[in-house]
C-alpha cells in the first residue's frame, strides 16, 4: 500500500487520484475514439467528456461528504480537500455526469442514450485503471485470507478485491467491445455496462471487509448495487422495445457538385 504516492511541495497526491486521473484520460481517449467512428465530431466528445467528469467529480464529492459527515463536520475545509482523500461515491459521480452529459446532449439535440452507449466501454476501461489506485491506496480492502494470491495489508494477508473488480471490469470492457457491430436500440451498451458493473460489485462484496447490514452477511454496498441490477435490467427490458440503430459510422454529408 502506498496512499501517498508524490508530494508537490506541501500537496500530497494520493495514488488513488493520480490513477483516477489516468482512467479520465484513457475514457476520453476512447470515447473520442468511438464517437469518431460514429460521426460525431471528436471536439464535441471531448467537451462532453469534460463537462461530465466535471459533474461527476462534484456530485461524487458531495455524495461521499454527505455519507461521512461525522468526519468532515469536524474539519469543514477537508470538503474540498479532495486531492488528499480522493473520497468520491461511484453511483454520486455517475448520476452528476448523467445529469450534465443530458444538459449538453440537449443542446446539440442528440440522443443522451447514444452518448451513453459511446461512453459505456470507456466506463468499464477507465474503472479498471482506477482500480490500480484503489489498490496502492488501500480502498475496498479484503477480508482476511489464505489463498495465494492474497496480499499483504495491515500485517494481514488479504483477498485482493481490487484486482477482482479489476479484472471484472476488463471482462466487462471485452462484452461490450464484442457488441459494438451489433445493430441494438440506443442505450443497450450503457445498461448492460450498468448491469454488469453491478452484478460484479454485489459478487466481490462478499470479499470485501465492510460491515454488515440488519445482521446479516449482506453489506450496505450489495443492497444499493443489487438495486441499481433491478434498474438496469428494467432499462434494458425498455430500450430494447425501441428501434435498433445501426452501428456503421455516419455517411458524411454530399459535397455539391463542382460548378
Amino acid at each position: 500500500m502506498k496512499p501517498i504516492l508524490v508530494r508537490l511541495g506541501p500537496f500530497p497526491i494520493s495514488s488513488f487520484g493520480l490513477f483516477l486521473l489516468l482512467a479520465f484520460l484513457v475514457g476520453i481517449v476512447l470515447a473520442r475514439r468511438r464517437g469518431a467512428r460514429l460521426g460525431i465530431d471528436p471536439s464535441r466528445m471531448l467537451d462532453m467528456a469534460l463537462y461530465m467528469i466535471i459533474g461527476g467529480i462534484v456530485v461524487g464529492r458531495l455524495g461521499y461528504v454527505v455519507a461521512n459527515w461525522s468526519v468532515f463536520a469536524a474539519a469543514p475545509g477537508t470538503i474540498f480537500t479532495i486531492w488528499k482523500d480522493s473520497g468520491l461515491t461511484f453511483y454520486g459521480a455517475l448520476v452528476g455526469a448523467m445529469i450534465v452529459g443530458a444538459l449538453y446532449a440537449r443542446t446539440l439535440h442528440m440522443p443522451l442514450r447514444t452518448y451513453l452507449d459511446i461512453f459505456a466501454p470507456a466506463l468499464a476501461l477507465g474503472y479498471a485503471v482506477a482500480m490500480v489506485g484503489a489498490l496502492l491506496h488501500g480502498l475496498y480492502i479484503g477480508r482476511p485470507t489464505g489463498v495465494p494470491w492474497g496480499v499483504q495489508m495491515f500485517l494481514d494477508r488479504r483477498h485482493p478485491t481490487q484486482v477482482y473488480l479489476m479484472l471484472a471490469s476488463l471482462g466487462t470492457y471485452a462484452v461490450l467491445r464484442s457488441q459494438e457491430k451489433a445493430a441494438l436500440a440506443p442505450g443497450t451498451l450503457f445498461y448492460v455496462w450498468l448491469l454488469l458493473h453491478a452484478l460484479s460489485r454485489v459478487a466481490v462484496e462478499f470479499f470485501v471487509e465492510s460491515p454488515t447490514v440488519l445482521n446479516t452477511m449482506v453489506t450496505l454496498a450489495q443492497v444499493a448495487n443489487a438495486v441499481v441490477v433491478v434498474i438496469a435490467v428494467i432499462a434494458l427490458a425498455l430500450v430494447a422495445r425501441g428501434p435498433r440503430m445501426s452501428p456503421q459510422p455516419a455517411a458524411p454529408p454530399e459535397m455539391p457538385p463542382a460548378a
